[in-house]
C-alpha cells in the first residue's frame, strides 16, 4: 500500500486504475489538493494523501480499502 501512497504523494502523474468497470484515478495538483474521480461523473477533491487514502470515495470503499481487498494491483492500473 506505502508504493502506491507513495506515487501519488511524489505530485508527478495522475494515478489511474480501473474498478468497477469504470475508469478512477486520483490528480494530485499540489500537497493540499488532490482531484478523485470514480466514472464519469463522480468526482471529489481531497485535502491531503490521508484524505485521498481513507475517504470511502470509490463505491463506498476507501484507496486502503480497495489495495487491501486486492482489488486494485499491478493489472488494472492504467499507464499513461
Amino acid at each position: 500500500m506505502s508504493d502506491i501512497k507513495n506515487r501519488i504523494n511524489e505530485l508527478c502523474n495522475a494515478f489511474v486504475f480501473e474498478y468497477n468497470n469504470k475508469l478512477c484515478g486520483i490528480d494530485p495538483l499540489n500537497r493540499n489538493k488532490f482531484n478523485m474521480w470514480y466514472g464519469e461523473n463522480d468526482v471529489m477533491t481531497a485535502k491531503n494523501i490521508d484524505e485521498v487514502m481513507q475517504t470511502p470515495f470509490f463505491n463506498g470503499m476507501s484507496l486502503t480499502n480497495l489495495i487491501e481487498k486486492k482489488l486494485i494491483n499491478e493489472k488494472n492500473i492504467v499507464s499513461y
